[in-house]
Formats: C-alpha cells, sequence, structure tokens
C-alpha cells in the first residue's frame, strides 16, 4: 500500500480498459462487416431468384417468337417453290412477293452456289417441257434432289430443350454453304427446292426481328435495374456464354471467359464470390444456372456493389469508435475517481497509522516521563534545597559578590533543568481539557500586549487581522494560549533583525481559522517534515518540545496544525479547531 505504487496500478488499469474497449470496437467492427456482407448476399440471391423467373419467361417467349418468324418463313419459302413448280416466276415477281410478305429478300441458288433464275424467255409450252424434263430427269437425278430437300436455318439465338432435335436439321450443300449465301441478313431460312436443283433462302426483315433490347424482354428490366446505386452489373449470357443481355449494352454479344462461369456450367450450380476491383472498389457476384425442365437454358451473372455496404459500415464503425471512446472516457475517469477516493482512504489511513503510532510513541514517553520525573525530581529538589541554604546559610570570607553569582548560576540551571521535566511530563501525559467559550479577537489582541515587550525589544511590529464579528470558539483558554503565545515567541525570535507578526483569524462553516506568520528567514524544506518532531530544533539553547507540545494540544481539540515556509520568505504557521469545541 505504497503512495507511489497507485499510479501504477492505475495505469495498468487504464491499459487494461483500453485493451477491452479496443477488442470491443473490433469485435463489433468485424461482426457488423460479416452482418453487411451477409445481407449483400441474400439480397443478391434474392435479385438472383427474381431475375431468374423473368429471363426464364423472356428466353421461353423469344423461342416461341423465333420458332413462329422461322415457321412463317419456311412456308414463304414452300410457297415459292410451289409457286416455281407451276409456273415461272420472274424476279419481278420474287421482289413482290418479298414486299408482300415483308421478307428482305429471296435468293434462288443452284447447286454451285449461283444465283438461279427461272426460265422465263423461252415460250410457256417449251418452259413447261423444259421443266418436266427436269422434274422427271431420271431415277439417280431425282434421288439426287431428294437429298437435296434440306430445311436449313440461321440467326436463332435461342432454343428450348425440345427443340434441340432442330438444331441437328440438314445442312445445304458444301458448295452452296461455303458462299455463305446468310451474311447480310439478321435471320433467315433455306429449303432444297423441288422445283428446280437447288435451295430457296428466305432473308426476314429487320422488321420481323426485333432489336436485340427488345429481342430479350429482360434487357429493358436489366437496364433499369442497373441505374440503382447497389447495382454493378446484371448479364444474361446463353449455353454457349454469350452475353444475350447486359446493364451495359455494349458487352452484348461478348464471349464471357471467366473461370468461373466456366465451372458453373461444368458443375451446374450456383457460385458466389466477393470481387475486388482496385481503387478500394469491389463488388459481390452471384452467378446462377436458368434451367427448364432440368434443362439448360443459360446463365445469369449478378454483380452486386459494395461501396453502400462499406459507406454503411464506415459510419457505424465511427459510431461504435465514438461509443467505445466514450465507455473509455467514461472508464478512466471512473478509474481516476475510485483511485483518487483510495489514495485519499490510504492517506487518511496513513495519518491515522501515524496518529497512533505518534500516541504509542506518546505513551512510552509518558512511562518513560514518569519514573524520569520520580528519579530527577528528588535530587532537583536536594539540590535546589542545598542550593538556597548554600546562599542564605554560609557566608564567604572573600569573594563573596562570585559566590552569590555561582550559586545563583546553579540555581538557574536547577530550574531549568525542572523545567524541561515539566514540558517532558506534558507531552507524554494525557491532556485534561477545560473548554469555555472564547472571542479569539480578544484573546489575540491579549497576547499580542503580552509579547510587546518582547516585540519591541526585536523590532519586531506585531499586527493582528480578526473580524470582531468572529463567531466564537470552544476551547481550554490556557492550553490554546499556550499554542499561540509560543508560535509568537518562536516567531519573534525568527526575526532578530526585525519584521512583522501577524495574527489572522478566520472563520469557515465549522472551524476557527488560526494564522501566525512571520517575515524571518524561513525553513529549508528538507527540515520541515520534523518541524514538529520531538527534541527537533534549528535553535541553539532550545528543547525541541514546544511545537510538539502544540501539535498536541491542537489534536486534542480535534484539529490540526501546519507550516508553510519558504527560505527568505518567512513561515506560516496554519491551525484548524472545530468552533464547537472537542468530542468528548
Amino acid at each position: 500500500m505504497k503512495g507511489f505504487s497507485l499510479p501504477r496500478y492505475f495505469l495498468a488499469s487504464v491499459l487494461l480498459l483500453l485493451i477491452l474497449a479496443s477488442l470491443y470496437v473490433f469485435s463489433e467492427a468485424h461482426r457488423l462487416q460479416q452482418e453487411l456482407l451477409r445481407q449483400t448476399q441474400a439480397k443478391g440471391e434474392a435479385l438472383a431468384e427474381a431475375m431468374e423467373s423473368s429471363a426464364k419467361h423472356a428466353i421461353v417467349g423469344n423461342s416461341v417468337l423465333e420458332d413462329l418468324i422461322a415457321q412463317r418463313l419456311f412456308d414463304n419459302a414452300r410457297l415459292i417453290d410451289r409457286l416455281l413448280l407451276a409456273a415461272p416466276l420472274d424476279p419481278a415477281a420474287l421482289k413482290e412477293i418479298s414486299a408482300m410478305n415483308r421478307l428482305q429478300k429471296i435468293d434462288l441458288l443452284d447447286l454451285e452456289g449461283r444465283s438461279w433464275e427461272p426460265p422465263g424467255a423461252l415460250p410457256w409450252p417449251i418452259r413447261r417441257r423444259e421443266m418436266m424434263k427436269m422434274r422427271g430427269a431420271g431415277t439417280e437425278e431425282a434421288s439426287q434432289r431428294h437429298q437435296q430437300m434440306m430445311s436449313y436455318m440461321w440467326g436463332r439465338r435461342w432454343w428450348l430443350p425440345q427443340d434441340e432435335k432442330e438444331k441437328t436439321a440438314s445442312e445445304p450443300p458444301s458448295k452452296v454453304k461455303d458462299k455463305k449465301f446468310w451474311e447480310g441478313s439478321a435471320f433467315g431460312v433455306a429449303i432444297g427446292a423441288r422445283s428446280f436443283p437447288g435451295i430457296i433462302a428466305v432473308h426476314a426483315n429487320a422488321d420481323y426481328i426485333l432489336n436485340f433490347k427488345k429481342d430479350i424482354g429482360v434487357q429493358d428490366q436489366i437496364e433499369e435495374l442497373g441505374h440503382q446505386a447497389d447495382i454493378e452489373h446484371i448479364a444474361l449470357l446463353d449455353n454457349n456464354l454469350k452475353i444475350v443481355a447486359h446493364t451495359d449494352p455494349g458487352q452484348i454479344g461478348l464471349q464471357e471467359k471467366d473461370p468461373l462461369i466456366l465451372k458453373v456450367k461444368t458443375e451446374g450450380q450456383p457460385l458466389s464470390r466477393t470481387v475486388q476491383a482496385g481503387r478500394g472498389k469491389g463488388y459481390y457476384e452471384v452467378i446462377k444456372p436458368l434451367s427448364l425442365n432440368k434443362s439448360p437454358l443459360g446463365y445469369l451473372k449478378i454483380g452486386l456493389s459494395l461501396k453502400p455496404m462499406e459507406i454503411t459500415w464506415r459510419s457505424s464503425v465511427r459510431s461504435i469508435i465514438t461509443l467505445g471512446l466514450a465507455i473509455l472516457a467514461a472508464g478512466i475517469l471512473g478509474l481516476a475517481a475510485i483511485f483518487y477516493n483510495q489514495h485519499s482512504h490510504i492517506k487518511e489511513i496513513k495519518l491515522l497509522e501515524a496518529q497512533v503510532a505518534r500516541q504509542e510513541h506518546l505513551s512510552a514517553l509518558g512511562n518513560l516521563a514518569a519514573t524520569v520525573a520520580h528519579e530527577i525530581r528528588n535530587p532537583l529538589n536536594a539540590i535546589s534545597m542545598g542550593l538556597q541554604r548554600l546562599k542564605s546559610e554560609f557566608r564567604p570570607t572573600q569573594d563573596e559578590q562570585e559566590y552569590s553569582r555561582f550559586i545563583e548560576l546553579m540555581r538557574q540551571e536547577v530550574q531549568r533543568l525542572n523545567s524541561i521535566v515539566e514540558q517532558f511530563l506534558s507531552l507524554a501525559r494525557p491532556l485534561k481539557l477545560k473548554p469555555e467559550e472564547l472571542r479569539i479577537d480578544k484573546l489575540l489582541e491579549e497576547l499580542a500586549l503580552l509579547a510587546g515587550s518582547d516585540a519591541g525589544a526585536a523590532n519586531v511590529q506585531i499586527k493582528v487581522d480578526a473580524p470582531s464579528d468572529l463567531s466564537s470558539v470552544r476551547a481550554d483558554r490556557n492550553y490554546l494560549k499556550q499554542v499561540l503565545l509560543n508560535l509568537i515567541l518562536n516567531g519573534i525570535q525568527a526575526m532578530p533583525g526585525g519584521g512583522t507578526l501577524t495574527l489572522a483569524a478566520r472563520t469557515s462553516q465549522a472551524d476557527l481559522l488560526l494564522t501566525v506568520a512571520d517575515t524571518g528567514a524561513g525553513i529549508e524544506p528538507r527540515l520541515l517534515a520534523r518541524i514538529f518532531e520531538p527534541y527537533f530544533t534549528t535553535k541553539s539553547n532550545g528543547s525541541g518540545l514546544g511545537l510538539a507540545i502544540a501539535r498536541r494540544i491542537v489534536e486534542a481539540h480535534g484539529g490540526q496544525i501546519n507550516i508553510e515556509s519558504e527560505v527568505g520568505q518567512g513561515s506560516r504557521f496554519h491551525i484548524s479547531v472545530p468552533l464547537a469545541g472537542p468530542e468528548s
């Protein structure tokens, strides 16, 4: 319980509190971050579920639309073939049919991939005979034309699982295919002609094929969702991982090569990840396969920005840190109050321990004093009586004056020794106080008058600062007078070259406050702690019991006495005693 250990305990407690507050802030920040990430994941999964339904409907609708358009184009191709079988059609007639059916164009290609025109320049009987001859050119040629009765389609983007067999439809002859007759149109069909050796290719008008943005009905919805602050991107991919809808229309048509999507395609299970895009930007991404009747339709890719989460997290962390600092500050203040209170209690305990030790010491001195007084007083009395008889009954025959002076000197020394024994006894034995109501201003004036002659001899001026309306104090007059007179005489002796001695009195709510101040040389700091110890004195002829007895008297009244002193500035003794008097 050493006083200097308390700051170490306090710092250790503050450090522990700081560690606990830091752990609280760290754990709460981490928990909050995980919770916000979990909410972002839940939002991404919920959005993916909602988008999945919309995408499926859009894919199915688009597939049906493409199928209807394809069937219509096939019907147009078959109609043209039938018309060619029935009668020749010149290019103008084909253009008219194309315009009436809102087609981009109609191509008639021979088996070499060249443009074929009906023999319209020959007379009708000859043209008919040539066409009949061409149709009945023999079994081998008819078989070859039968193999050419193929159906071919290009530009279709979406296939439903039940339409997969259509992908295996027959293709044009190799020479025709090498010409890439489908280039220049977005959608079209080709069939093997019966009316001539070749194919009939029908190219759909752009009005029949919606712009890809409109082709997939989910594109508008994806673009609208892309305007939200927390949406990083949304993409719809076909089975070949080709982007068919995207929040950024410029991405449509690109081939996706992300390894995670390839993994989703291989495993058939949705996957998610957190992506750091650099410069503090990041997003949470969900990739989900789309299927219909357990057959794959495509893939949905959704990225949610982590920026809103980061903003919320930082704001919450600031609040958590503020709360942590507030808790830390409150804890430190609480600890400071506890340690201050504890330190005060320890000081009180130490003071009590010191008082008990002093009382024990005084008790031991009392026992010693009783013995010493008994052993010293009797010889002193005998010496004093012998000196009196020598002075009165004996007359020296010579040097009588010197004899008388020597006897008187011995008698004074005996008296001084007896005075020391009396002081010793008063310090050791219990005080019997006789408290009474005192006017302290009157008592100070009386003491100033009493010490006036000594002060005048030392060229010291005594000032009394005590208002006449001071409350009266209940105290033992003689003992209190002894204390003040001792301090006054000490003050006068501390100013051999003259000075000012001030006697001041004030009252607080419950105490009388007295001050005896001199303007002497002061006391060195190293001596102040011992100033009230018995037998400690700075005077060459002092006993060292005056201030010890003064403290004994003040404490017996339930008060305290202390000193302030600066070298070269003088000393100030402060006394406080209860106005109500000592406790009984």
